[in-house]
């Protein structure tokens, strides 16, 4: 027996025993890395998520996206919902660890029967795994990855964790991916409005959008949703008679309608500030999920398109269809240079060119308080006067002549004040050649214009060209006490976690002294008054407001720029080629529009003052000489930077003229007869009444003191 054990033995002794050691060590490693594989982290899913933007009042207003899909938690979708899908899909899922043998085997059978495959074995875990990580392609090595991510999810997340991310995954044709896009896409609601109908058909559409679309097929819509509440009713989710109530159910259908951006200028250049911020991954914004909280007001945005809308000149329509003159209309938080909203034109359906940003056009006079206000900083007051008279430049055998308009006190001398605020042309060229172009280059630069300035006298009357975004935040300094602030569209940014990306500091450049800031405010208030260019609309205001019109050559463009301490706003009006006059100047084309948004934007909201700098100071000045008043001077209050109000009295008004008693030299009396007219130096003029002349004299006072006499006397009887 011994011998035979011995011989058995042998005979299973190996004839190659390194066959057998590679065998097992090769089955050792393939072991080895199946053990390793399961228990490494799942690949991050790479399931575009739209991003989502909001305005200051966490409004949604906008929605980036390569596929359309706004995720949403599981305890935010109704239980109706998911049991409709559970029914539909896979009723175990809850029972099983990713793979369902007796679902295979059943879907084989039938598959088999039929002599097609009309029913697939894939569980939600399984569809998840192909629909996250996977191609559509059918063969036996995607089958085996599809098993192993399988196993990974079952492994790595929880059922309910799972069953969300596919509601949030899968496609409900018309371009919305998740159950919440599809809600909105398909019955324009919110998940937690749909009724059980409505429900049910979402739940039956992921397995043939194309076909089910109640849009596209509604009889094949409303049998898909019979057969998905049938399946609810024999799962156990509902009963007879509510299957019977619920298919019977109307589907209302208001009409496909994807979301269109509310402000889509606006949403351009947020799209460019998105790209300065994270410049390393241009597809963040569309496939990240984030939330963007923008400086965005919808309601102020609202406004704005009302505004434009009713006041803009309508002259012809292009080859393009577009309406011209077009509007650009952009409003500006002067605290910290947050944009409210920016409408670059009137239709960006024909045309996306952004004029608020990209296009270059002559501002006119509304570039004057620029030079005004280089002018306060270098020793000029709004005091200091100015003759009016049109005066010759020559460069070369070039002449330049600028001109006002001529009329009823538009000749003689004016103050800076209301130079400004009717808008003289030749007092600004003067004011420039006095003050000579580098402190107005200087302050272009500080206020970030990004072309250059010429150094030509022209300049003084806005023949460089700016953007409207670029001339409306120049402005910034006069509305907020002399900071500049780099406009932006984005208070923060968070990921999908609400981790928080980029959160907005706004930084400001002190460019203006306040006081000067504050000067230039004053003087543009004048702008509403009387003989300011902006009278018309004056009375329109109950509240401090300062701005400036701004009319280029031949009524090519038209400005206005106003604020108040809580806004500023820049309206721009005119064609895209030039190519025509608009119908009337800025205090009639783009003043009136400007007023319709600021008194909307501003009706629930107190008026504030601008407040007084320190450094300001409030002196009677004469109105003619501009030195301190005397008695005699035609005065007004002006307001002065510290260290440049007048020192001296006036001298056109030092002496006085004054009627006194010939006899006396004194003030003239009740019974003075005899005058003249002596000039005498302010303060040494007689201030005493003629005492000398007590009684009347002359000829005719004689007569009535002898009849009074006479009349006193009694009679001789």
């Amino acid at each position: 027996m011994f011998h035979s054990f011995q011989n058995l033995i042998e005979r299973l002794k190996p004839k190659n025993p390194r066959l057998v050691y590679y065998c097992i060590l090769l089955s050792s490693i393939l072991m080895g890395s199946c053990l390793v594989l399961l228990y490494l982290p799942l690949p991050s899913t790479r399931i575009p998520v739209a991003t989502e933007v909001y305005d200051i009042h966490h409004n949604l207003a906008a929605t980036f996206y390569s596929q359309n899909r706004r995720p949403a938690k599981l305890s935010q979708i109704p239980l109706f919902l998911r049991q409709a899908f559970l029914a539909v899909e896979d009723h175990r899922f809850y029972l099983h660890k990713g793979i369902n043998p007796g679902r295979i085997l059943k879907a084989a059978w039938y598959n088999l029967r039929h002599g097609k495959l009309a029913q697939g074995a894939s569980t939600i875990t399984q569809q998840l795994a192909k629909n996250t990580y996977l191609n559509q392609d059918r063969n036996f090595t995607r089958k085996l990855k599809e098993l192993f991510y399988t196993i990974k999810l079952e492994m790595e997340y929880s059922k309910d964790k799972i069953f969300e991310l596919y509601l949030n995954q899968i496609y409900f044709g018309h371009g919305a991916y998740g159950v919440k896009v599809a809600a909105e896409t398909y019955f324009q609601k919110d998940l937690d409005q749909l009724n059980e109908a409505e429900m049910a058909l979402l739940a039956g559409l992921p397995r043939g959008p194309a076909f089910y679309s109640p849009y596209t097929h509604p009889r094949a819509a409303r049998q898909r949703l019979r057969i998905t509440l049938l399946r609810m009713l024999e799962c156990g989710y509902i009963s007879r008679q509510q299957y019977e109530s619920y298919v019977r159910q109307p589907l209302v259908l208001p009409g496909l309608k994807t979301r269109n951006n509310t402000a889509p200028y606006f949403l351009d250049l947020l799209q460019k500030e998105m790209a300065r911020l994270f410049p390393g991954d241009p597809e963040l914004l569309y496939n990240a999920g984030l939330k963007i909280e923008s400086t965005l007001d919808l309601k102020l945005h609202n406004l704005a398109i009302r505004a434009l809308k009713k006041g803009l000149p309508r002259l012809y329509h292009d080859r393009h269809g577009l309406i011209q003159p077009q509007g650009v209309l952009i409003a500006i938080d002067p605290d910290n240079g947050e944009i409210r909203t920016l409408i670059g034109g009137t239709d960006y359906a024909k045309s996306q060119f952004n004029r608020a940003v990209s296009a270059w056009r002559q501002p006119g006079s509304a570039f004057k308080p620029l030079v005004y206000a280089a002018a306060m900083s270098n020793g000029f007051t709004l005091a200091s006067v100015f003759d009016r008279s049109p005066k010759t430049y020559y460069t070369g055998a070039k002449a330049y002549r600028p001109t006002d308009y001529t009329g009823p006190g538009t000749t003689g001398k004016i103050t800076l004040r209301e130079a400004l605020a009717c808008s003289s042309n030749v007092v600004a060229v003067k004011l420039l050649e006095k003050l000579g172009f580098d402190p107005v280059i200087k302050l272009t630069s500080q206020l970030g214009f990004s072309k250059p300035l010429t150094p030509l006298l022209s300049i003084a009357l806005g023949t460089w060209e700016v953007t409207p975004l670029e001339l409306t935040a120049a402005y910034l300094p006069f509305a907020n006490g002399g900071l500049y602030y780099r406009p932006t569209t984005i208070r923060r940014v968070l990921d999908r976690q609400g981790l928080v990306l980029y959160q907005a500091a706004p930084k400001s450049n002190a460019v203006i002294d306040p006081g000067v800031s504050f000067l230039i405010t004053q003087a543009l208030t004048g702008v509403f008054k009387a003989n300011g260019t902006a009278a018309n609309i004056g009375s329109l205001f109950q509240r401090p407001v300062a701005g400036k019109t701004g009319t280029t050559d031949r009524n090519r463009d038209a400005w206005f720029i106003g604020y108040t301490p809580e806004l500023l706003a820049c309206v721009f009006i005119g064609c895209d080629h030039n190519e025509r006059t608009l119908p009337g100047t800025a205090n009639r084309v783009a003043a009136p529009i400007w007023a319709d948004f600021m008194r909307s934007a501003l009706a629930d909201q107190p008026p504030r003052e601008f407040p007084i700098p320190k450094n300001i100071r409030l002196i009677d000045v004469c109105q003619s000489s501009g030195a301190i008043a005397t008695a005699s001077c035609p005065r007004h209050s002006e307001f002065f930077l510290a260290g440049t109000e007048p020192k001296t009295y006036c001298s056109q008004h030092r002496f006085i003229q004054i009627k006194v008693c010939k006899l006396s030299g004194q003030l003239p009396g009740p019974y003075c007869t005899r005058f003249e007219t002596k000039v005498y130096p302010l303060g040494e003029a007689p201030n005493a009444i003629c005492d000398r002349c007590k009684e009347p004299t002359g000829l005719i006072h004689l007569f009535r003191r002898l009849f009074r006499r006479i009349k006193a006397e009694p009679p001789n009887r």
